[in-house]
């Protein structure tokens, strides 16, 4: 009976089509993730663990700075890009989208002169500075991957968001330093920034395959759009610094080498959101087109809530029986934030039964 129950369950989720694109996203997911345990592994292997500490302010720059200067309008894309499928781009999102890169670029400029001049990073000023001025960059990446998540082009939006940075990273790093012999740390910070070039490079290339733009359309954008804005910008503004506050603050009052070994356990840790964010990254659209059927969406979210349990319960049960082992892999040292780790994983773990709740508000 139970054994009946279960092949029953593992058919209705391969025939689900959101399942599917969830277990696709899951594919790229992890082979960020591999690609980022590597990526991570050479770093502190080919230079050191303070040249790591300073990759990971560096980053954590990047991202509360991108987002920030994004707005909260890469989230309202997904909520309004699916019917511009058919009807074409308004003039307005191109100025819209012309406004934000442009204020980015002059921020970002702005930003990197001034850690430069003042020194205000100490060691790392220099080592930050490209992740800096590939915030533009990123900003029209997510721009891009919003309008294909919009309409559940879901393995294009997690490679633009999740996969592509690292991986383009990590084949450079080794082109760097094994094909043209170069040795020197900065190349990380190089493959950071070029790794951006490229995303934005097939991003252009997916965003004008699918859409094209409306020409007789009004060039002034929506008031709605600002009003409605506001909620989406600061949503994404607590998000980031959730997720990056905690590195960039450690890396002022900590050495580079504990902020390598807190982000190593932080990294293992977030094993527990890969099924989580795969499920919001496939469901966010579905939401949005079922947001006047109130049955179509809670059937929707209670399926999608058990598995997202599920994986969480599978993925905590590993990290408390090999957490050790998994940490060894990055130096001996690693160990010792076994405690931490394990935190953090049971934190993720509640966390993942409320998984969708800020999407479907």
């Amino acid at each position: 009976m139970i054994l009946d129950s279960f092949f029953k369950l593992i058919t209705n989720l391969s025939n689900d089509i959101n399942q599917r694109k969830s277990f696709s996203y899951i594919i790229l997911r992890g082979l960020s993730i591999a690609s980022n345990y590597l990526f991570s592994l050479l770093i502190i292997n080919l230079f050191s663990k303070e040249n790591y500490g300073f990759f990971v302010y560096g980053l954590s720059i990047f991202m509360i700075l991108s987002t920030f200067l994004k707005a909260g309008i890469d989230v309202h894309f997904v909520k309004i890009f699916h019917r511009f499928k058919e009807l074409g781009v308004p003039y307005w999102v191109k100025k819209l989208e012309t406004r934000v890169v442009l204020s980015s670029v002059a921020i970002a400029i702005s930003v990197s002169t001034l850690v430069y001049s003042y020194n205000l990073a100490g060691e790392a000023s220099v080592f930050i500075i490209p992740f800096i001025i590939s915030v533009p960059l990123c900003v029209l990446v997510h721009l891009n991957s919003a309008k294909l998540r919009a309409i559940s082009k879901i393995s294009q939006f997690a490679f633009l968001n999740i996969t592509g940075r690292v991986v383009f990273s990590l084949i450079l790093i080794l082109f760097y330093y094994y094909v043209l012999l170069l040795k020197s740390p900065i190349l990380v910070s190089a493959a950071h920034f070029f790794s951006f070039l490229l995303l934005l490079f097939f991003s252009h290339i997916w965003v004008n395959k699918t859409f094209f733009l409306n020409k007789n359309t009004s060039k002034s954008t929506p008031s709605f759009f600002k009003t409605q804005n506001n909620a989406l910008m600061l949503k994404s503004y607590i998000t980031v610094i959730f997720l990056w506050g905690d590195r960039f603050l450690l890396s002022i009052i900590c050495t580079p080498e504990m902020v390598a070994e807190y982000d190593i356990s932080l990294k293992i840790a977030m094993l527990m959101l890969l099924a989580i964010e795969a499920l919001k990254a496939s469901y966010a659209p579905v939401f949005a087109q079922n947001n006047s059927d109130p049955l179509a969406l809670k059937r929707h979210i209670k399926k999608s809530a058990k598995v997202g349990v599920l994986f969480s319960l599978v993925v905590l049960v590993s990290l408390v029986a090999f957490g050790k082992l998994i940490l060894g892999v990055f130096g001996h040292e690693f160990i010792d934030s076994y405690p931490l780790l394990i935190i953090i994983a049971f934190g993720y773990f509640f966390s993942s039964i409320f998984c969708h709740a800020d999407n479907v508000v």
